[in-house]
């Protein structure tokens, strides 16, 4: 990676890793003293300049996987983007630049969050005051680069986070046109929980022989969870549970439903009952999300109600309970909601009401939980197989300069931000 910063002072260890000395007092401030598997895989292979596909999911330390080697090629005397990190939600965005934030807390790197949902003004802002890194939702980013409010030319570091998050909801095609306003030259992070044929798709297309690195995080996270499959009709299920609820050890609770408007009625009817309950999906406002969350996490809750908005990215400490009140509707949607809980090392409990009609669901989760246990294959760390049509950069040439034949179509609405 280019244009680091001169560092005066010696390098200190974070495990058996070297880190400056303003990440390693950002590191202690944060607790943190061994790398993660995810962690310790990546962090030399962007070092090296090495394109990543990393498979991982939050909970894992990704986020420091990439943000430390991000840090450390952030020339501080230099304003402008010199790295971005695209994400799916608005939730995520905020996370991720939180975290950023405290790792360079030493550093004295500036970190920009842009998002949707909200007004501009505050964001442009903060790109004319010279944010160095910026993370951002797909359709605000683009939003961004029409108005002239934000340019890539200067960035060396491009991170996909929950990438295949971002290609379910539909963000592909703002992630290439994003893609093509960065340098050809430039040093790519794609990390995902999944590596669908999409995502390898992607990689090819986008990066140049990436290193894959993959530790199985999901299943390690799902081991640390008391799985229960409740049988109930239909009409019991609230009974059950608000049992659950009133357990003493049900401190705090996350609770599934598939639509926006299973959602609201049942944190409706749980407040009604007494519940200090609050709903979180995509319709709701910026401002509203965020009042829910930040509730959540100063103990003013003890249930949120959200969709698959929350599956994903959401790190809240001391969520013992996850309910699916409703089957998600595919066994790795389980997975992702579940793993809200029992984090850090920490034990949870995940209960799934399972009407008869639900059944065939239920036993596709059981089959799918089966085979994980059955197949892994622990870690690993290799070059990913550049297979199909030829391995193209992000402006359409291929391995020797040339161009392909398509043309880039119109710039088109991006998907609305989730």
């Amino acid at each position: 990676m280019s244009q680091r910063a001169p560092v005066r002072d010696e390098p200190r260890l974070f495990g058996a890793l070297p880190v400056t000395a303003p990440l390693a007092r950002s590191l202690a401030d944060l607790g943190y003293h061994n790398p993660t598997p995810i962690q310790a895989r990546s962090i030399p292979v962007l070092r090296e300049g090495r394109d990543v596909l990393a498979q991982a999911q939050t909970g894992t330390g990704k986020t420091a996987a990439f943000g430390i080697p991000l840090i450390e090629a952030i020339d501080t005397r230099q304003p402008g983007v010199q790295a971005i990190v695209l994400v799916p939600t608005r939730e995520l965005c905020l996370q991720v630049t939180a975290e950023l934030a405290a790792l360079s807390r030493h550093a004295r790197v500036t970190v920009a969050a842009v998002y949707g949902g909200v007004g501009y003004q505050r964001q442009i802002d903060s790109l004319r005051r010279g944010a160095q890194v910026v993370v951002g939702t797909p359709g605000r980013v683009e939003d961004l680069l029409q108005r002239g409010a934000l340019t890539l030319q200067r960035v060396h570091l491009v991170v996909l986070d929950e990438a295949d998050r971002m290609l379910d909801v539909g963000f592909l095609p703002a992630i290439t046109r994003i893609l093509k306003q960065t340098p050809s030259r430039r040093l790519t992070a794609l990390y995902s929980a999944t590596l669908p044929k999409e995502i390898i798709a992607l990689a090819q297309n986008q990066m140049r022989d990436p290193v894959t690195v993959a530790v199985d995080p999901e299943r390690a996270t799902v081991d640390e969870i008391e799985q229960r499959f409740q049988a109930v009709e239909a009409d019991d299920k609230m009974d059950a549970l608000r049992r659950h609820l009133d357990d003493d050890a049900c401190n705090l609770a996350l609770v599934f439903r598939r639509t926006t408007y299973r959602a609201d009625r049942l944190a409706r009817d749980l407040s009604r009952q007494g519940y200090r309950a609050a709903v979180l999906h995509g319709r709701r406002s910026q401002s509203q999300r965020e009042r829910a969350l930040a509730d959540l996490r100063a103990g003013k809750l003890q249930v949120l109600v959200a969709t698959d908005i929350a599956a994903r990215g959401l790190d809240i400490n001391g969520l013992t309970h996850v309910f699916n009140y409703d089957l998600p509707d595919t066994p790795e949607t389980y997975v992702h909601r579940i793993g809200r809980t029992g984090r850090a090392g920490e034990t949870g409990v995940a209960v799934s009401f399972v009407t008869p009609e639900e059944e065939k669901e239920a036993a596709a989760i059981r089959r799918y939980l089966a085979g994980r246990a059955a197949g892994s294959t622990g870690s690993r760390t290799q070059p990913a197989r550049q297979s199909g049509p030829k391995a193209r950069d992000s402006r359409g040439n291929d391995r020797r300069g040339r161009r392909s034949g398509s043309r880039p179509g119109r710039w088109k609405k991006p998907p609305r931000d989730v």
